[in-house]
């Protein structure tokens, strides 16, 4: 194969993911935690219907069923699951040599970067669809709760996509750290650290925000890896909600595919 062939190099990476033990395991544990997140619904499902007292609760509990398939992405654990194939799967190109050998042998380095991008990428759109699905099926045991028309449709396509622009930002963030460190156990150490420090960061901004009452918290949606929320929500979005949740996975996205692309040619691959 001729190394500067950008179709043999994603071809290449797509059969190697697709070999990968982590793809399967994270496509079961899944559906095993979308499975129980379900039976949890029934069965708070079935208990409002039985006692019959107030018809509010059940309500409520059909709404959380079109809730979790509308974020069907972090209920599915679709951002960490990537997040740990993304490191395992560059960083062993890495330390088995694959990488040093391809580099060696001429081939080009923006290629070989955007080819890791493209075949993850492709991921995430299988487990987009994958989970979706699933808590598609899953949400038709009991119903939708209110009239499937169009609009809720249009919803429901808002949320997936927002949630696959949302995902693709989250990849290209551990992409870069994975081509930064150039280790498995490394690039997953910074990265959950990192999303596990951040998310304890946001989460007591907004809880001295919503006690102090009157302080503004909109701007977290703002941050690297916060439009979670927002993709998965079936309300109607602000302007600002909008751009926080269409153009900040962009360009937090374009800014570490820059800074990982950068080190990528300026380093030596050892």
């Amino acid at each position: 194969m001729k190394n500067n062939d950008m179709t043999c190099l994603l071809k290449a990476d797509l059969f190697k993911l697709k070999k990968h033990k982590s793809v399967w395991i994270g496509m079961i544990v899944s559906f095993a935690v979308l499975l129980l997140l379900y039976c949890v619904y029934w069965l708070g499902l079935t208990i409002a219907d039985a006692s019959g007292d107030d018809p509010l609760v059940t309500l409520s509990f059909l709404d959380l069923g079109r809730n979790i398939l509308a974020g069907y992405s972090e209920n599915g654990m679709v951002p960490f699951l990537v997040l740990i194939i993304t490191c395992i799967f560059v960083g062993k190109e890495f330390s088995n040599g694959t990488m040093r050998i391809l580099v060696s042998r001429g081939a080009n380095r923006v290629k070989l970067y955007f080819s890791k991008w493209l075949s993850l990428a492709c991921l995430i759109a299988a487990y987009s669809v994958y989970t979706f699905l699933i808590c598609g099926i899953f949400t038709a045991f009991k119903g939708y709760g209110i009239d499937f028309d169009g609009y809720q449709f249009g919803l429901l396509m808002r949320c997936f996509f927002l949630q696959l622009l949302c995902n693709l930002g989250t990849m290209s963030i551990v992409l870069m750290l994975a081509f930064l460190i150039r280790s498995s156990g490394g690039s997953l150490g910074a990265s959950i650290g990192a999303y596990i420090a951040l998310s304890i960061v946001i989460s007591i901004i907004s809880i001295t925000g919503a006690a102090t009452n009157g302080i503004n918290t909109e701007w977290l949606y703002f941050m690297p890896m916060q439009q979670a929320e927002l993709a998965s929500s079936l309300n109607n979005l602000n302007a600002a909600n909008i751009c926080a949740v269409v153009i900040m996975p962009i360009v937090y996205g374009v800014l570490s595919t820059v800074i990982g692309l950068v080190s990528f040619l300026k380093r030596d691959v050892k």
